[in-house]
């Protein structure tokens, strides 16, 4: 099995199952959980100021700016998110940013609630508001994916655990192929951030590389 960055909080038992399982090789046999379709979108989950805070250690970044922020943690994934994010544009694939907004902000108009500026929107690209973790949830998203022709999603963003997964989740349920770029997500937990990668990739999407997604996005350009 391929080393991945949830290898090391597996027991001996726990590799075992997965491979005579056949989840390293196909993922779950209930329903058809990895495959990849010819017409991609790009979701970008919650990529927002008050989530991503300042480049300064995790602990800093609760302390001084938010509670809800992550810093480095965040900065470190926004290194990957932008060029992957670059490498969608030219393969003129179409990219839909996603804003959460909590019952404590009056303003959907707050500078907390921007997309943060190094992977903030173009004209033509989409920014769904929502107000739960799925993109899916209380949103015309599958009309628009139906509509336009898309047979699979590539999320990244934050949090692993919660918006990306309920995300990720959500998509499969609705018969999208999803693809989860490793690099291009993060979480404030690091064993909750791994445990999601590893159910995702278990049971629900192609959790790769970022490399691996961005030639990808060059085989349907």
């Amino acid at each position: 099995m391929t080393t991945r960055i949830w290898e090391d909080l597996l027991t001996e038992r726990d590799q075992q199952v997965i491979t005579k399982g056949g989840y390293d090789e196909e993922g779950a046999k209930v329903w058809e959980s990895r495959g990849l379709g010819d017409n991609p979108m790009v979701f970008v989950i919650d990529m927002q100021r008050f989530i991503v805070g300042d480049d300064v250690p995790i602990l800093e970044s609760i302390q001084e700016f938010n509670s809800s922020s992550m810093g480095s943690v965040a900065h470190d994934a926004l290194d990957d998110i932008a060029p992957f994010l670059d490498s969608a544009r030219e393969s003129d694939v179409p990219i839909t940013y996603t804003r959460v907004i909590p019952e404590s902000y009056d303003d959907p108009d707050h500078d907390d609630l921007r997309i943060v500026d190094p992977i903030a929107p173009e004209e033509d690209d989409l920014v769904l508001d929502k107000s739960y973790a799925s993109a899916f949830f209380g949103t015309d998203l599958v009309s628009r994916l139906v509509r336009d022709g898309i047979d699979t999603i590539i999320v990244v963003g934050n949090s692993t655990s919660g918006c990306v997964r309920a995300t990720a989740i959500d998509g499969k349920q609705y018969g999208f192929d999803v693809v989860v770029p490793t690099e291009c997500v993060f979480d404030r937990i690091e064993a909750s951030h791994k445990i999601a990668l590893l159910d995702l990739w278990m049971k629900y999407a192609e959790v790769v590389d970022r490399s691996e997604a961005e030639t990808y996005l060059e085989e349907v350009a």
